[in-house]
């Protein structure tokens, strides 16, 4: 028995003597997460997605195209993984653990990420979280992105490179803005300060929304030298939104 199955045992038998409750809805979980069988099924699941890029696109088919951005103009990273919709309630649940340091919210939206991510065949090399300039984390207490990484990284026994981006230059709040205005935001705003030849990279977040961002740092790992990178993240946002 490896590292990572002794956990999960441990987890599963934590949750038998002292069992959780349902962060939505608050009654037992019955299951070794925080997170009720009945608002399970009820979450907004990103199945039918651009297999690139993770943007919902519409009613569940067999087969899904290509969003027109990525036809258009494919991004710099080789897949996104988002497996839930940034709706109710999945934004109260990102809500709750991102502006008020609520872990077990991040840790059951972790947990959700975790379950999709055992369906890849090859794991990255190396985790990189997006990351805040250092006003934002100071006025926020942490990184969610950092949080999310630690926390996938120790499942899943994958190093995280902390200092491999940073943040310069301090910028708006991204929600809210035109597609325009979050790339004029953007511009100077990170740094590649880490060697990242030929490895294959997850870049951690938590919301992608128009992808400004993470299209940003992925161009930059590439430019310097990474093999792949894909994002992992908790939930995308329907281009509606």
């Amino acid at each position: 028995m490896d590292d990572q199955q002794l956990a999960t045992m441990l987890r599963r038998a934590s949750y038998r003597l002292l069992p959780g409750r349902c962060l939505i809805c608050g009654m037992a979980s019955g299951q070794a997460v925080d997170l009720c069988s009945g608002c399970e099924r009820e979450l907004p699941q990103n199945r039918s997605c651009c297999p690139i890029c993770a943007l919902p696109i519409g009613a569940e088919i067999e087969t899904l195209a290509l969003c027109g951005q990525c036809q258009s103009n494919p991004p710099p990273f080789h897949s996104c993984l988002a497996p839930l919709r940034y709706e109710f309630p999945i934004n109260l649940l990102i809500n709750r653990f991102k502006h008020h340091g609520k872990f077990s919210a991040g840790a059951l939206l972790a947990e959700c990420l975790l379950r999709n991510l055992n369906q890849q065949e090859e794991l990255p090399e190396l985790l990189i979280p997006v990351p805040l300039h250092w006003r934002r984390l100071w006025q926020r207490g942490f990184n969610q992105a950092t949080w999310l990484a630690n926390y996938l990284g120790r499942r899943l026994d994958i190093p995280v490179y902390h200092r491999a981006l940073q943040r310069t230059r301090y910028t708006p709040q991204q929600q809210g803005q035109r597609r325009s205005q979050r790339l004029n935001n953007l511009k100077g705003a990170f740094h590649l300060k880490g060697d990242v030849s030929g490895k294959t990279i997850a870049l951690v977040d938590d919301v992608v929304t128009t992808g400004s961002t993470i299209n940003e740092l992925s161009r930059m790992l590439m430019s310097g030298g990474a093999r792949r990178v894909n994002v992992w993240c908790l939930a995308r946002t329907p281009l509606e939104k």
